[in-house]
């Protein structure tokens, strides 16, 4: 047993393939202070985060900020306790995240329903 996990093992990373490459880490459905949904969906990490913080930031402070505005934009700038994340769009439903003092990001798709 241990041979053929040993071999598989092998075989992804001759094929280059990382654990979490293009993971769906998440996501769910908020709504503003006026009852407008947004869903969040396909939280990727970048840049030195993994699909853990990524998701935690999402779900934890992205959505929050999102809960508690009157507009029905996705927030571009958001505190979280400890850093600001700023995001800007990628296209027109998929968004990125930067936070430039850990220099790590992360990307998710938005839209509203």
């Amino acid at each position: 047993m241990k041979k053929l996990l040993c071999a598989a093992g092998t075989v992804a990373a001759l094929w280059g393939l990382p654990a979490e490459a293009h993971a769906d880490c998440g996501g769910g459905l908020a709504y503003n202070r006026l009852g407008e949904a947004a869903v969040f969906q396909n939280v990727s990490p970048r840049q030195g985060m993994n699909c853990a913080s990524a998701r935690y930031v999402v779900n934890k402070w992205l959505m929050r900020a999102y809960r508690r505005q009157y507009s029905n934009r996705i927030p571009v700038r958001f505190y979280d306790g400890y850093v600001t994340w700023h995001c800007y769009k990628l296209s027109r439903l998929r968004w990125r995240c930067n936070e430039f003092t850990s220099y790590t990001a992360f990307e998710f798709t938005a839209y509203r329903i």
